[in-house]
């Protein structure tokens, strides 16, 4: 199911395999960090989980942002957040945002988070005005498996 949003003259559309290349780029140039799972092999892993909630949004055929969420079955995640540095301050990280929002709640999630690091000011902020938490007392831990 894809939107519209008429003020931007772009598209919310789920993420397709093709458009792997793309979003690593533009997660790359925004400044995220790419791990391991964020490779093509993890990519088609999370596509078989819950694709309607990767979203892409475009203008003209053209990537301007990527969003990756997640449902783990008692709350909503989001991941990999970004939008070509150009075309920040449109609008289209917040509809992205949104559209995932709107998508989580269908799926029952009462909440959602989403992980920041805390150089990324930026992010930070983007969050605060969308009327997310900022929880600066929170650890995160993390472990690569088969290593």
């Amino acid at each position: 199911m894809a939107t519209q949003d008429r003020s931007l003259w772009m598209r919310i559309r789920e993420f397709k395999l093709k458009d792997y290349d793309e979003a690593a780029k533009l997660w790359k140039e925004s400044g995220l960090i790419i791990r391991p799972g964020d490779e093509l092999e993890g990519i088609k892993l999370k596509l078989e989980r819950d694709p309607d909630l990767f979203l892409i949004a475009e203008e003209g055929g053209i990537i301007l942002g990527v969003v990756m969420g997640a449902w783990d079955g008692r709350r909503g995640w989001i991941n990999h957040l970004a939008v070509t540095p150009s075309q920040q301050r449109r609008g289209i990280g917040t509809a992205l945002i949104r559209e995932l929002e709107k998508r989580l709640a269908r799926k029952g999630a009462k909440k959602v988070n989403a992980q920041i690091y805390q150089w990324n000011q930026k992010s930070i902020e983007f969050f605060k005005a969308l009327g997310y938490e900022v929880h600066t007392d929170l650890i995160m831990v993390g472990k690569m498996l088969g290593e």
